[in-house]
């Protein structure tokens, strides 16, 4: 048979390469990689794409798009400090994150209701993960407030912080216009989502973390929604791409994937529709995850794409992810995995397999020991043929085969596809270099993905409501992973800046 590279994207697309040549074929795995798998993010296309064409670029349009999203146009928008607004005058511009010193990983500019002190603000910080405390994410024309924090750092010992309580006291009572008394009732009705499994917060108690003892925030009640975290979303995600590149027709693959990834996009969807009820009722909502970065950004993100028809023209969708992914810290250099990956290249060689064996492609490659010659790996793979291969995490199966095992070993010529190789000057802490599993590899997930899938899945029930269709999603995903521009580059906004 004719040696062949079969590339498969988490888009859905596959691609085959032929060629006669097998040096030609490790010539182009090898390069593949070496371009693909960068040690800095300094050195991906951003940035030299801006060296070469900044001179040339004027006007707001043409750079970049940086000054799209204002913080506080944004939220003066929503009706922040407007006396016309319901609530308005409860919240507040805060520069106690300036040069960011409160909370690294927040924007510089936060949102507080009006009677808490930036001295309060640093002790509540304390009290949460990260230090992403709560704050202001969107203010609904009915004076409820959506806003936006980390797990409470509660523990076994159940540790409480006044200051903590306080914040969320003044939050559920800003729709009074400045912390006055609350609806005349002591009911439960204000929520504070937790995103996570319930036993998957139970058990942080023992890494000192943990959700809310609703015992000590009045009036509000607690739900967890049950989201799964982010290697439960790249399994399954990756089972998903399996599935579709294996035989048969497109139901039966999608059986066979256990139509995980479905459920879990049902599950954000319901979450958020959740949300954007109890806010349409005019009760306040608290959402939180974990660290407040991955599923708390789906969740306050897809809410207020119900809510607010802004959000649904293709500009207010724009400043809407520059606001709730990009200002308030989502790792998009981590979990697109923007660079290294050298392990995702995996060589591996064995005997010839029957004919019959060798159509079933790259994911049997490795499982039938000797049976086969085969060269299997998987890649974070740049820009290549498609657009279509932006997938998250962008992990690439591939397989080369041959009719047996006497052709000639071309390693010699290409020393970095040896199994143990290790570029020159990297050391043993440089974990994206080393062929195994990296930390890198380890912290990806298709979590802006599922964003976009759920966004995508909005349109398809009520297109009418959209300034925007599936191609502008597609076009928004592709430049995630693309690093043509600088906007999803860096894990918050302080790294964005230096």
């Amino acid at each position: 048979d004719q040696a062949s590279v079969h590339i498969r994207g988490h888009h859905f697309v596959f691609l085959v390469l032929r060629c006669g040549d097998l040096r030609q074929l490790y010539g182009v795995f090898a390069a593949i990689k070496r371009r693909a798998c960068v040690a800095r993010v300094e050195q991906l296309y951003a940035f030299h794409m801006g060296s070469e064409n900044t001179s040339s670029m004027q006007g707001e349009e043409e750079r970049g798009g940086w000054s799209m999203y204002d913080a506080r146009k944004e939220y003066e928008r929503m009706g922040v400090g407007s006396e016309e607004r319901r609530g308005g005058t409860a919240w507040r511009f805060s520069a106690a994150n300036k040069a960011y010193a409160l909370c690294a990983t927040y924007p510089s500019t936060l949102v507080v209701p009006t009677r808490i002190s930036d001295t309060t603000l640093t002790y509540a910080a304390a009290h949460r993960s990260k230090r992403r405390l709560p704050v202001l994410s969107y203010l609904h024309a009915n004076g409820a407030s959506l806003t936006r924090a980390s797990q409470p750092m509660v523990g076994l010992q159940q540790a409480r912080s006044v200051q903590d309580e306080k914040l969320v006291e003044a939050i559920v009572c800003s729709i009074d216009g400045g912390g006055g008394a609350a609806r005349g009732s002591m009911e439960r009705v204000h929520v504070i989502i937790d995103a996570r499994p319930t036993t998957n917060a139970v058990a942080n108690r023992a890494v000192g973390a943990g959700s809310e003892n609703m015992d000590h925030y009045a009036r509000c009640r607690k739900e967890y929604l049950g989201i799964d975290n982010i290697h439960v979303m790249r399994d399954s995600l990756s089972r998903l791409v399996d599935a579709l590149d294996g035989p048969g027709g497109v139901v039966s693959r999608l059986q066979r994937s256990g139509g995980e990834w479905l459920r879990h996009i049902s599950g954000i969807l319901g979450g958020a529709r959740s949300i954007a009820e109890t806010l349409g009722r005019g009760n306040h909502v608290l959402v939180h995850c974990s660290d407040g970065w991955d599923r708390t950004a789906q969740l306050t993100s897809l809410a207020q794409l119900c809510l607010d028809p802004y959000y649904r023209t293709a500009r207010g969708f724009a400043v809407l992810v520059e606001k709730e992914w990009m200002a308030f810290g989502h790792q998009f250099s981590l979990r697109c995995g923007h660079v290294g990956h050298v392990e995702r290249f995996r060589v591996s060689r064995a005997r010839a397999r029957p004919a019959a064996a060798a159509e079933d492609g790259a994911g049997d490659a490795e499982s039938d020991g000797g049976a086969e010659a085969s060269l299997a790996g998987t890649a974070m793979l740049g820009r290549l043929a498609s657009r279509a291969l932006r997938g998250v995490h962008a992990r690439i199966a591939s397989a080369m085969q041959t009719d047996g095992d006497d052709s000639p070993d071309p390693f010699g010529e290409f020393a970095e596809l040896q199994p143990g190789y290790v570029p020159p000057g990297a050391s043993s802490s440089s974990g994206g270099f080393r062929l195994g599993r990296s930390r890198h590899d380890h912290e990806t997930s298709p979590v802006f993905q599922q964003f976009l899938d759920c966004v995508f899945q909005m349109t398809v029930q009520h297109p009418a409501v959209f300034e925007f269709n599936e191609l502008f999603l597609l076009d928004l995903f592709y430049h995630v992973h693309a690093a043509q521009f600088g906007s999803f580059l860096g894990n918050c906004m302080r790294e964005r800046e230096a």
